[in-house]
């Protein structure tokens, strides 16, 4: 079987036990961390000329589907 990622038990000490690093990001989710670190860094790399946002595309891979939803 085939691994990718790091368990929580791999994490370094420094980030704390596997439990405060699950906590961590899903905090991070549910104050809108993550939506403003994508939305500062889509602004600068726009500002710096390195995209366009004329041409926008949504990759449905990583999107979750809820079974039976429209």
């Amino acid at each position: 079987m085939s691994v990718s990622g790091c368990g929580w038990g791999g994490m370094p000490k420094t980030c704390g036990d596997g439990s405060t690093a699950n906590l961590r990001p899903r905090r991070w989710q549910e104050f809108g961390i993550w939506k403003k670190i994508l939305g500062r860094a889509i602004k600068s790399a726009h500002r710096q000329g390195k995209i366009n946002l004329q041409k926008i595309s949504v990759d449905s891979s990583s999107i979750p589907s809820k079974k039976g939803a429209v």
